[in-house]
């Protein structure tokens, strides 16, 4: 599952289609596509700053199953993953680290809206960036985006290769690396959360694997009411980076 080099991603809807335009990535969206008639001053004068070509919307025409299902509003937008992905080298070579930054990998979750859902809540308390591995792994389609409520954007998608030797490196940086499980032998509150924090979470069904977690510092679980068996990913994420930023109230916080 890995995105190819200059695949098309359409990401539809005059919200999703607002927060890429206004990326300073030059050059991340290619094209916009909008519907006959369709009279959006703002955003097509965004358009042209952004230096995006702008094109009428013909969904009939669509070889993209995903694009022809969607809700686009009569606004979609061709984007380039090579400007929308960072590499971890860049990436980590120009990363501040402190005690404040937190950073979350993504350990072969497969279903889109766990995956926009996830961005958007690292958005949402202060992550650093979202790490993607190349391999068994979903990657950003317009369905993340779309999700991620434009999101991805905002937050930087860096993209990895083996998750263990990403995770080695980031120890040797100075992060503390927690992978989430059911059985963790420490509560989530129960951490101080006051070193660089990486937050590692697993498949849907699997969890984070095996290796993977020996890889990591701690063991964290999430504590739940008996009467539930689990939380699904995304609501384990939010509930997770919720805490973490409960002790790093920066300046970016209402």
């Amino acid at each position: 599952m890995k995105t190819k080099k200059n695949q098309n991603v359409y990401i539809y809807g005059r919200h999703a289609a607002m927060e890429a335009l206004a990326s300073p990535e030059k050059g991340l969206v290619r094209k916009v596509f909008l519907a006959p008639g369709l009279k959006d001053t703002e955003l097509k004068d965004l358009a042209r700053k952004a230096g995006a070509t702008i094109a009428e919307l013909s969904i009939n025409r669509a070889t993209d199953a995903e694009l022809r299902d969607a809700s686009h509003q009569g606004i979609v937008c061709l984007v380039d993953t090579d400007k929308l992905m960072i590499s971890y080298k860049n990436f980590a070579s120009n990363l501040k680290i402190e005690k404040d930054t937190l950073l979350v990998v993504l350990g072969e979750l497969h279903d889109p809206q766990n995956i926009g859902a996830i961005i958007r809540s690292a958005a949402a308390f202060g992550a650093a960036g979202v790490l993607i591995p190349e391999h068994n792994q979903g990657q950003v389609t317009g369905s993340v985006i779309k999700v991620s409520a434009g999101m991805a954007f905002r937050v930087p998608l860096v993209s990895i290769g083996n998750v263990n030797s990403t995770l080695e490196d980031l120890k040797k940086k100075g992060f503390w690396i927690y992978g989430f499980a059911s059985e963790g032998e420490k509560k989530l509150d129960e951490e101080l959360f006051d070193a660089p924090t990486v937050f590692v979470f697993g498949n849907e069904s699997k969890g984070v694997r095996l290796k993977t977690m020996e890889a990591c510092d701690i063991r964290l679980s999430i504590p739940i009411d008996k009467r539930c068996d689990s939380l699904n990913v995304s609501a384990s994420a939010s509930v997770a980076l919720y805490a973490w930023s409960l002790k790093h109230r920066i300046g970016t916080f209402a």
